[in-house]
C-alpha cells in the first residue's frame, strides 16, 4: 500500500531535513495477483487494500505477486496550498511601476547595472515590481545591488524567446544571501508552490550558482534574498544561450486508444538511433523468465555491445536493495562524495549521499524498506546484472540511482516525490523511472518536478496505472508534454485487463510486458509481479539503451525515437 501526503518545505532546510507532513492522502494498491488473476483496485472506498497470500514467500515456485501502482485519495489532504511564498514585507509606496530596459542604464565601461541607475527608490521587492532585464538571451548581464535589513528581496524579470541553457551566478557577498529562479505560471504575481524552477542555498559568502539546461521560452524571474536579514552587497550575472530548435515531428502511424503507439522495440529504437537502415539481426529467444526481453528485442541490441554503459537510471520509488547480488555492481556511486566523513563534499545539499537519498527518512540510506520490495523489483527489470544467475535487466550495464520517496506501507508525500525527481535530475540521472501515480488529482508539484527534470535532460518514464481506465492516471496522463506513459501487456500481446489505456487524446504512450514479470526483490530474492509498474522499467531500460548508443539525445528526441519505432503488430486491446 502506497500513499502521498502534501507538505510545505522549509526554505533553508529543504535539502537537509524533511519538512513536516500535512494531511495524508491514502494510496490503495491493486493486488491479489496470485496465479495471474488481477483484482483491479477498489477505488470507491479509498481504503488500503493489499492481498498478499504469503508475505514471506520469495521463490519462483510460490509465484507470489503483489501490488504495483499507487492511486491517491482525492480528498482535501491532497490539495496544493501556495504556502511557500517568498515575498518580503513591502510597503504600499514601494509598489512602483516596472522599469524599462535595464541595459540602457549600464555603465559603459563595466557593463554593470546598479539599483540607483534603474530609477527606483526601493526597486524590485516583489514579482509585481520586478526590474526588467534585457540582454540575457544570447548575452550576459551583470548587476550590482544590496539586500538586507529593510530590503530583504530583489526581483528581476527577463524573457527567453527560445529554448535556452541558462546560467546564473551570485557572488561578491559580505554575508549570506540566496537566489531562486522562478516562473509565475499562474500569473498571480506571487511565488506559489511549484513555481520555483531552481534555487541555490549556499552558506555564508560562498557564491550561489544555478544552471538550467533546456529552459523553455517564456518570462522568468530571479529573486535574490538575504538570509535572516543579513545585509550584503552582491553581484548577479545572468546569461542564456539559445538551443537550436529540433524538428521533432509527431510520431508516424495511427494512435490507438488502447495501446497508444505500440510495443516498445529496443532493436528498432537503437538501430534507428545509429541511423541504420535495417534492424540488427534477430537472435533466438532466451525464453523462460526472460520472455519480456525477447518481446522487446533487447538481446539483439546487446549483441551490438550496447548494454547501457555510461547511463544512470534513477528509480524514484520505495528504495532499492543495493546489496542484492544481482544489483550490487550496478548501483550508482556519487563521484563527488566521500563516504562517511559527515561532509557534503559535492555541495548538492545532501551529506554522504554516496548512492542516492532517502527522502522518507531524510538520510543517505535509500534501502528498500517496503513490504513488497517494489523499488528493488523495478531496479532489477532495468539493470540486473548479466551474470550466471538470477535475471538480466533490459540495460544490464546501466547504473541504478536509488531514490527513496515511498516508505514501507506507502505513506509518502508529493513533496518527497517531487524532491526525489529533482534530486535525480540534479545528480545526473539520464532516465527517471516513476512507477507511481494518482488516478484522480494531478499534482502541480510533481508536474513541475518532471518538467524540471526534462529541462535538465532526464527522460521521465511513468506508469499508466492499474484500474482498467480508458486513460492513464496522473502524471502519466500528461505525457502529451511530460514524459512517456507506459501500459502493460501479457506474453500474447494482449493489454492487461487492469492496465489503464492510452485514451483518445494522442500522447507519448507505449506498452511493454507487465504481466508475470520476474525480477529482483530484497534479501537476495526474486519474485513474479504484474502491473504497469513493472512494464514501465522495460521502457526505461530501452531509453537507457538508446542513450547509451547516443548520449547527446534530448528527452524529446528519445521520446520521438521510442514512439516512432514501436511495434504495433499483434497487439490487442
Amino acid at each position: 500500500m502506497l500513499d502521498i501526503t502534501t507538505t510545505n518545505p522549509n526554505d533553508r532546510l529543504y535539502f537537509n531535513q524533511q519538512p513536516k507532513d500535512l494531511a495524508p492522502s491514502t494510496f490503495p494498491a491493486n493486488s491479489d495477483l496470485l496465479n495471474s488473476a488481477i483484482d483491479p483496485l477498489n477505488i470507491p472506498g479509498y481504503s488500503a487494500e493489499s492481498s498478499l497470500t504469503n508475505p514471506t514467500a520469495s521463490s519462483f515456485d510460490q509465484q507470489t505477486q503483489i501490488a504495483d501502482f499507487i492511486v491517491a485519495n482525492a480528498g482535501e489532504g491532497f490539495s496544493f496550498p501556495a504556502s511557500d511564498r517568498v515575498t518580503g514585507d513591502v510597503a504600499d509606496d514601494q509598489l512602483k511601476p516596472q522599469s524599462e530596459s535595464a541595459i540602457a542604464n549600464a555603465d559603459p565601461l563595466t557593463g554593470m547595472i546598479s539599483a540607483s541607475q534603474l530609477n527606483f527608490a526601493d526597486p524590485g521587492n516583489t514579482l509585481l515590481t520586478a526590474r526588467n532585464v534585457v540582454g540575457v538571451q544570447n548575452g550576459s548581464i551583470s548587476l550590482t545591488d544590496f539586500v538586507g535589513l529593510g530590503d530583504r528581496d530583489d526581483f528581476y524579470r527577463f524573457e527567453l524567446n527560445t529554448r535556452s541553457n541558462f546560467s546564473l551566478r551570485l557572488d561578491g557577498l559580505r554575508a549570506d544571501a540566496d537566489v531562486r529562479l522562478i516562473q509565475d505560471r499562474n500569473g498571480n504575481g506571487r511565488v506559489d508552490l511549484g513555481e520555483i524552477i531552481d534555487y541555490s542555498l549556499e552558506s555564508g559568502t560562498v557564491p550561489d550558482v544555478i544552471n538550467v539546461s533546456n529552459l523553455e521560452a517564456g518570462t522568468y524571474y530571479v529573486q535574490v534574498y538575504s538570509f535572516l536579514s543579513n545585509s550584503t552587497n552582491y553581484n548577479l550575472n545572468l546569461s542564456a544561450t539559445s538551443i537550436p530548435e529540433l524538428n521533432i515531428p509527431t510520431p508516424s502511424g495511427p494512435f490507438n486508444s488502447n495501446y497508444g503507439y505500440g510495443l516498445v522495440n529496443a532493436n528498432a529504437a537503437v538501430s534507428s538511433t545509429l541511423n541504420s537502415s535495417n534492424p540488427f539481426p534477430a537472435l533466438p529467444n532466451l525464453g523462460g523468465n526472460n520472455w519480456a526481453l525477447d518481446v522487446i528485442n533487447a538481446p539483439e541490441v546487446w549483441n551490438q555491445n550496447i548494454t547501457g554503459n555510461g547511463i544512470v537510471v534513477a528509480v524514484v520509488d520505495s528504495g532499492v536493495d543495493y546489496t542484492h547480488p544481482d544489483l550490487d555492481d550496478n548501483i550508482w556511486r556519487n563521484p563527488g562524495e566521500i563516504a562517511g566523513n559527515g561532509i557534503d563534499d559535492d555541495g548538492n545539499g545532501y551529506i554522504d549521499d554516496i548512492r542516492g537519498w532517502d527522502f522518507v527518512g531524510s538520510d543517505n540510506n535509500p534501502m528498500d524498506m517496503s513490504f513488497n520490495g517494489h523499488g528493488t523489483h523495478i531496479a532489477g527489470a532495468i539493470a540486473a546484472e548479466r551474470n550466471d544467475f538470477g535475471i538480466t535487466g533490459v540495460a544490464p550495464n546501466a547504473k541504478i540511482m536509488p531514490v527513496r520517496v515511498l516508505p514501507a506501507f506507502g505513506r509518502g508525500s508529493v513533496n518527497n516525490i517531487a524532491a526525489g525527481i529533482r534530486y535525480a535530475a540534479d545528480n545526473g540521472a539520464n532516465v527517471i523511472n516513476l512507477s507511481l501515480g494518482n488516478e484522480f488529482v494531478p499534482s502541480n508539484v510533481v508536474n513541475n518536478a518532471i518538467q524540471y527534470a526534462n529541462n535538465k535532460g532526464s527522460v521521465v518514464v511513468i506508469a499508466a496505472g492499474n484500474t482498467g481506465d480508458i486513460q492513464p492516471a496522473y502524471p502519466a496522463r500528461n505525457a502529451d508534454s511530460l514524459g512517456i506513459a507506459v501500459g502493460s501487456i501479457d506474453v500474447r500481446g494482449r493489454m492487461a485487463d487492469s492496465s489503464n489505456r492510452a485514451g483518445s487524446r494522442p500522447l507519448d504512450y507505449l506498452v511493454a510486458p507487465g504481466v508475470e514479470i520476474v525480477s529482483t526483490t530484497p534479501d537476495e530474492d526474486y519474485e513474479l509481479r504484474t502491473g504497469t509498474s513493472f512494464a514501465t522499467p522495460q521502457v526505461a531500460g530501452v531509453a537507457a539503451l538508446v542513450l547509451s548508443a547516443n548520449p547527446t539525445l534530448t528527452p524529446a528526441q528519445v521520446e520521438h525515437i521510442l514512439t516512432t519505432t514501436a511495434n504495433r503488430n499483434g497487439l490487442t486491446g
